[in-house]
């Protein structure tokens, strides 16, 4: 290997191993609680009390003190009452704090590693209120205070490390020729996948803002739009026969892109078995596991076409 290239591949696997493995540890390392809600509730009040029904609010946090901000909109007269219970609803509270009409409060849980939270709204009618119907607007935030390690996004970064190194080692190694008609359409494709990944940013953004409490973080949309852009760049270089140089051969990236999507998909569904909570690492394992096995199908059927083509030839 000549000294240039060596010199960009060892800066290259260098940035590219910097930049992976300390989005993988921040993202290992995040706050795990980021609970968010906001609903209206109505209140019915008789003469004979407060009509309200509203079933526990079932947290799953991680870490072991956990803060709650709670905000009530409500008419004056009403008094609301917000429990904590640990295990069941129908446990002892843990912690019980009042808020009287429009009100906020904070509410700490510090022993609550491991354990099923529940919270309860009890709104009580303070005498000033005649008999009608009324309405709750109810704002829940719940944060860990704690950061606590995660091995998922390490593995994930650990196998986009290793797959990037092998593909920069290789990429500089080779002495693959690409011919003009594969240049033409290596252009279209990286054309065609800049347009994809500026239509999921552009997607996102209108949903969004149309959408209220969107679901899917800027972290998914960004991570989820470059992966799916290369994966459809390859596909449409493949397609085209312009994804390999003229002298390269397929079979280890075949082999890689399988093991990629495997083990993705096998990080990601560790959550559905318990060991963990779906969250923004666990939707990019997944989106960056089916592009795999999609560009891992694509490449094993077409490298099985050529086979047959190659074989039929012969005969």
């Amino acid at each position: 290997m000549k000294k240039k290239t060596l010199a960009s591949t060892v800066l290259s696997i260098i940035i590219v191993s910097v930049v992976i493995l300390a989005a993988g540890i921040r993202c290992a390392l995040q706050p795990e609680s980021k609970d968010f809600m906001q609903f209206k509730s109505p209140v019915i009040v008789t003469d004979s009390g407060v009509e309200y029904e509203l079933e526990p609010i079932h947290f799953e946090p991680i870490g072991k003190k956990v803060t709650f901000d709670v905000e009530i909109e409500g008419p004056d007269g009403i008094d609301t009452e917000a429990a904590i219970y640990i295990g069941s609803p129908e446990s002892s509270s843990v912690v019980k704090e009042k808020i009287s009409g429009s009100g906020s409060a904070k509410i700490q849980v510090t022993d609550a590693d491991g354990k099923d939270l529940y919270m309860k709204f009890i709104p009580e009618n303070s005498g000033s209120l005649a008999p009608s119907s009324y309405s709750l607007q109810f704002k829940l935030k719940g944060t860990s205070d704690e950061l606590k390690l995660h091995s998922g996004p390490l593995m994930i970064a650990a196998l986009l490390l290793v797959f990037g190194i092998y593909v920069i080692v290789i990429t500089n190694r080779s002495e693959s020729k690409y011919d003009e008609r594969q240049l033409a359409a290596r252009g279209k494709a990286a054309m065609n996948a800049l347009i994809i990944v500026m239509m999921c940013c552009f997607t996102y953004g209108c949903l969004s803002i149309s959408i209220e409490n969107f679901p899917i973080s800027m972290y998914e949309v960004g991570i989820g739009s470059v992966i799916v852009g290369s994966t459809a760049f390859a596909i449409m270089c493949d397609v085209n026969d312009a994804f390999f140089g003229l002298s390269e051969r397929r079979a280890k990236f075949i082999a890689l892109s399988w093991v990629m999507g495997i083990l993705a998909l096998f990080g990601a569904g560790m959550t559905f078995l318990g060991l963990g909570r779906f969250n923004e690492i666990t939707g990019t394992g997944i989106v960056v596991g089916i592009c795999f096995l999609i560009l891992a199908i694509e490449l094993t059927v077409k490298s099985s076409i050529e086979k047959k083509e190659a074989t039929d030839e012969e005969s």
